[in-house]
């Protein structure tokens, strides 16, 4: 399994500055699926968390596409919300190397990656927040903290689009 944490550079402004992915090696029928990690805060810990990132200068950016249809919409504070709420599925150091080092050991056998990176700022605005995904017939969530001997003191999960990798059975035409 090949392992990769690239550090932040400098001082980040926050400390929920840690993305974390994992490559699959089959799941669901699909080979090298990509995961993407993220934390699931509490209802009050969320309230209080945007209220803190609120103050933060220079967290949330401009649309991706300024000229997009419905960018226009995006300067709205719903917009800032979902941009900040990203920030707070993020995790802290000490939280990404608990969860690097869970699934290190718990799940060598079927990952064949693991990149832990800093988050790129700003946000843009009209990015959802991966907790804010509708899960579907290709898209969904793995729930790692309902595993039964879960270990770390807050919840993970994993959302995946089976639509973007191949099969491990290539469909008859």
């Amino acid at each position: 399994m090949e392992l990769t944490v690239i550090p932040v550079e400098g001082t980040p402004p926050v400390e929920r500055i840690h993305v974390i992915s994992v490559t699959i090696r089959t799941f669901k029928g699909r080979r090298n699926v990509q995961a993407h990690l993220f934390r699931l805060p509490d209802g009050a810990a969320t309230s209080q968390g945007l209220d803190s990132l609120r103050a933060v200068p220079g967290l949330v950016g401009a649309p991706l596409d300024p000229s997009a249809p419905g960018a226009d919409d995006l300067t709205g504070p719903e917009a800032e919300t979902d941009a900040l709420r990203t920030v707070l599925e993020a995790f802290t150091e000490a939280e990404r190397d608990a969860v690097v080092n869970y699934l290190s050991q718990r799940y060598a056998d079927r990952l064949t990656c693991i990149i832990a990176c800093p988050l790129q700022l700003p946000i843009p605005r009209g990015v959802v927040p991966f907790s804010a995904l509708p899960e579907g017939k290709t898209m969904g969530v793995i729930r790692f903290d309902e595993v039964p001997r879960y270990p770390l003191p807050f919840a993970i999960r994993g959302f995946y689009d089976l639509a973007q990798h191949e099969p491990l059975v290539h469909e008859q035409e």
